[in-house]
Parts: structure tokens; sequence; C-alpha cells
């Protein structure tokens, strides 16, 4: 393995999401007394790496931003409270963080769902203890974190959280575009997967460093040499 720190998408990289966000928009929807969003043009959204709020204008064009805001914070607390459940993890997940911990590999997770969230859904399914760094939205609430693509988290809170690990040895690794831009906005290298939410034209357009079609790939990768 030739990178020392691994960062992680969450949604569509490390577990199947889908169902339970598809779920939370239509009880968000049934929360403010409008129709349900077709599961089909949600499952689109996910796949351009759209973020919550901006799935949310599309959704329903006609909100304001305060309104937008309150329909997240809804959201995620329905998430929380009920959707959870329907996340599953891809084949092979624990043995990965299992063999990359043995081999001394930091894990990072990097995501832009909400951070609370994020950290109970890794530790229901037992990942969060192998996991060195987890990044969220509202990770750092003194401080608004711009989402991916921008690299402003990578340069802010990876690059000070792990000085000794210089940027040639850290790996991003998603399944949408919003990732693969966010690696080339880093200047790090990138590995697509497959199996996740991404559409297929727009992820190899950006020519990843590397491509996976399963997580247990990932410890097999070696360094592409540059021409």
């Amino acid at each position: 393995m030739p990178y020392s720190l691994l960062l992680f998408d969450y949604d569509g990289t490390l577990c199947d999401t889908r169902q339970a966000i598809v779920y939370g928009f239509e009880r968000t929807f049934d929360h403010y007394q409008v129709p349900q969003p077709n599961p089909e043009v949600v499952y689109s959204m996910i796949g351009r790496g759209l973020v919550l709020g901006q799935m949310l204008r599309e959704l329903r064009p006609e909100l304001s931003e305060p309104e937008v805001a309150e329909w997240v914070v809804t959201y995620r607390e329905i998430y929380a409270r009920e959707a959870e459940p329907l996340v599953t993890p891809f084949p092979g997940v624990h043995d990965l963080f299992a063999q990359l911990t043995a081999q001394g590999v930091i894990i990072g997770v990097l995501s832009n769902k909400g951070a609370a969230v994020l950290e109970a859904s890794l530790a229901q399914l037992g990942l969060l203890p192998f996991v060195a760094l987890v990044i969220g939205d509202g990770t750092m609430p003194e401080k608004q974190l711009a989402k991916k693509p921008d690299p402003m988290v990578f340069h802010e809170v990876v690059q000070p959280r792990f000085p000794e690990v210089p940027a040639h040895k850290i790996l991003m690794i998603g399944d949408t575009p919003a990732d693969l831009q966010f690696a080339r906005n880093s200047r790090i290298d990138s590995c697509w997967v497959t199996f996740g939410f991404g559409e297929a034209a727009q992820c190899r357009a950006l020519q990843p460093t590397h491509t996976v079609s399963h997580l247990l790939e990932i410890p097999a990768l070696r360094r592409v040499p540059v021409l």
C-alpha cells in the first residue's frame, strides 16, 4: 500500500444509504405536508454528488434560504431517528478497515453528511474504532467548512491534523464527481468505486488515479507512475 492516509467518502462508498436518504426525504416532505419527491429524481441527485441543501433547493425551488436551513434540520432529525436501520454497509468494509489498520494505514471519513449522523452511523456499524478522523457538516461549529469538492477541509483540517503525511501519500476514495474533484482540487490521488452512486461517465471523465469494483481491492493498489 503506497498510501499512509486514506480518506473515504461515506454515502455510496462505505455504505448503501439510498433507501435511507429517500426515506428521509419522504418523511420530511410529509412533515411539511407537500407531495413526496420521485425516488428516481432523488437517486439522480445523489449520483451527481449534490449536498442536502442543494437537493432541497432543486426539489422545492420556492423555499427561502431560512426555510432550506429549517428543512435540513428536520431531515437530519428524521434520518437520525428513523432511517439508520435502512443503511447497509458494502461488502468487505469491516475487513478492509481491519486490514488497513493492521498495516498502519490511517483512516479518515470525509463526508458532506451531517457530522452527528455520520459518527453515530459509523459507531452503530462498528467502524468508528478504526477511524482516526471523521469530518462531516458541522464538525467545526465555530467555523463553516466548505463542502466537497472545495478543498478547504483538506487544507484546514486534514493537513493540520496529519502534518507528517505528505500529500502524495494521501488517497481520496469516493463514488461521485464531488469526491474525485475534491481530490483533484486538493492535489492528491483519487480512487473511484464503481459500485456507488456516481454517474459513470462523469466520474471517468475526471480521470481518477485508481478504479475499483470492490472495497477489498483497495489494499492491493499500487502507485501509478507519472509519465
